[in-house]
């Protein structure tokens, strides 16, 4: 099954608060009929493509969001979530949210085409920095203002709800993995580890060494259809001095793809050739 497809059935999967029309008295442009409800998976849906073209992309986009309420504009929608995305992939055994965002409120506006297909007109988020707050209190209505302002103390929630997908993800290819965000997983660095902080950070300005862990161990990517993996690793010989070795391979051959070795010494570092 296909990311994509299987994206879309995930999105089926979660569970989604439905999205019920609001409770105000005759909203605005509707004339006081009773407002249309949206599919439950909508929001996800959206969510889902922002997860998608946003972000450094891993092998399963996920979502979360709690929707706080929904208010019809005449034909749009607008949907007050808390909501974050993510990006799953595999590093060192775990399968971690490699790319993402923290609990965010979130607006989207729902449109819906003549022929009944709803479409996503636009996603607002907050701006960032000291102009956060005065941004929210300007798009999401004064009644949801303190749920929106303390959206970090729901993120528990999202983050289970991300971790659906993540875990339907993994039954889907037949494997088993402890799944977390990076700071849940430990991520030796050369500098805990006898290496010298000139060093470490001039390997980091080596183009070809971009694709490699800036830390010790593993990732793995899909690559034109295939699984590779991109390893890191250091061997500390004492008093500054060690092998670090990057090495790209196939997951299923263990074939070796690429290598590049480098002697350090101190403060400076070669490469053997």
């Amino acid at each position: 099954m296909g990311l994509k497809h299987l994206t879309l059935l995930l999105c089926s999967m979660v569970l989604c608060l439905t999205l019920a029309a609001c409770g105000a008295a005759d909203p605005a442009g509707t004339g006081g009929a009773e407002p249309l409800e949206l599919p439950e998976t909508l929001v996800s849906q959206v969510l889902l493509d922002q997860a998608s073209s946003g972000y450094m992309e891993g092998e399963c986009a996920a979502e979360g969001h709690i929707i706080l309420d929904t208010v019809q504009e005449g034909d749009f929608w607008r949907v007050y979530t808390l909501a974050s995305v993510g990006q799953y992939g595999f590093c060192t055994g775990h399968f971690e949210k490699i790319s993402g965002s923290g609990a965010i409120p979130t607006m989207l506006t729902i449109g819906q085409e003549e022929n009944g297909t709803y479409y996503c007109h636009g996603v607002w988020q907050p701006m960032d920095g000291n102009l956060y707050a005065d941004s929210i209190k300007e798009t999401f209505p004064r009644s949801l203002w303190n749920k929106a302002l303390g959206a970090d103390e729901r993120y528990g929630e999202l983050k289970d709800q991300e971790q659906v997908y993540a875990q339907a993800y993994l039954e889907s290819i037949g494997r088993e993995a402890p799944i977390g965000s990076y700071g849940d997983f430990e991520h030796p660095l050369f500098t805990e580890n006898g290496m010298s902080v000139e060093v470490s950070n001039a390997l980091l300005t080596v183009e070809k060494l971009y694709p490699f862990p800036m830390y010790i161990g593993n990732e793995e990517r899909i690559e034109d259809g295939v699984r590779v993996v991109y390893e890191t690793a250091w061997e500390h010989q004492g008093n500054g001095v060690g092998t670090v070795t990057y090495t790209k391979y196939a997951f299923e051959t263990e074939e070796i793809v690429e290598r590049y070795v480098f002697q350090v010494e101190g403060d400076t570092y070669t490469e053997v050739k």
